[in-house]
């Protein structure tokens, strides 16, 4: 009898050490793979740093233009968002030309950045088991619009210059070449803002909101500066106007007809041409953006 006591009790301590050390199934996805880790969810350290719109850069890409951008994809809550581990109850967003911090709620790979907007709360869904982005979801204005934002790996000092630079990069990729006579040598835009060729410039900043709109809708705007001499004594406004293919950059003066008025500048004289040596962009898939 003692045996068959001790064997049932041998039982039981089985059982019970096999209940706790089992796998809480709350958070099961008989989809995942085998070798998930609870610790790949989304959280304020896995991700940590700088997450940029890649959709917007995308499209910028494709139109050749910001406010093409703006106009027919449409303009995000945010081009940017800063994660930090040291302050997890909130995410920083940028846009143009502010920051600000909004508090951020997770359950499992869902953010949600609460009363971002409006009172009305923007979510984003990180990717745990694919490609490791996310998805902004936007339905504070009555339809949806999504954008798809990744892990910058530029090594900026925050989120705005980190989204600029890959802005940078997809607006101005490859090397340009002077079209017309005594046009000088080939100009090159790097994504990190630097101007090469361009005669007095070394820097550039591309416009993507805000007062630096000079010319309103009528065309994009970017500004060139000598960084010896100082952006605030150099800086000069130009419009930029791709043709269709993407592959003329044309850069013109700005004249302020309006100085009392903003946005109250006009397209001038053609002041450089540039013929671009890149291959031809990739053309995106429609925008499909609202759903009712």
């Amino acid at each position: 009898m003692n045996k068959v006591n001790s064997l049932l009790f041998s039982l039981l301590i089985v059982t019970l050490f096999a209940c706790k050390n089992e796998p809480s199934t709350n958070n099961f996805d008989p989809n995942r793979p085998p070798d998930f880790q609870a610790g790949d969810l989304a959280s304020p350290m896995i991700l940590a740093g700088f997450w940029i719109d890649l959709d917007f850069c995308a499209r910028a890409s494709q139109y050749g233009s910001v406010l093409q951008t703006m106009n027919n994809f449409h303009l995000p809550y945010a081009y940017a968002f800063t994660f930090n581990p040291g302050n997890p109850d909130s995410v920083t967003c940028f846009n143009a030309y502010e920051s600000w911090n909004v508090p951020v709620k997770y359950k499992a790979d869902t953010l949600e950045l609460v009363g971002a907007k409006q009172g009305k709360s923007i979510f984003l869904n990180y990717h745990s088991q694919g490609d490791k982005d996310m998805t902004m979801f936007d339905n504070t204005s009555g339809s949806t619009t999504t954008d798809r934002f990744i892990k910058s790996k530029a090594g900026t000092k925050d989120g705005y210059l980190a989204f600029t630079t890959a802005l940078n990069h997809h607006l101005f990729n490859g090397v340009f070449t002077p079209v017309g006579k005594g046009g000088g040598g080939k100009v090159g835009f790097t994504p990190g803002g630097f101007l090469q060729g361009v005669k007095d410039y070394d820097r550039y900043e591309v416009c993507t909101g805000g007062d630096c709109f000079v010319a309103g809708q009528e065309i994009d705007i970017v500004t060139f500066y000598d960084a010896k001499k100082g952006k605030e004594a150099s800086a000069k406004f130009f419009g930029y106007r791709y043709n269709g293919q993407n592959d003329t950059l044309s850069i013109f003066n700005m004249v302020n007809a309006k100085p009392d008025e903003k946005g109250g500048h006009k397209v001038g004289t053609l002041a450089y041409k540039y013929a671009r040596q890149i291959s031809a962009p990739v053309i995106l898939k429609p925008v499909q953006q609202k759903q009712q």
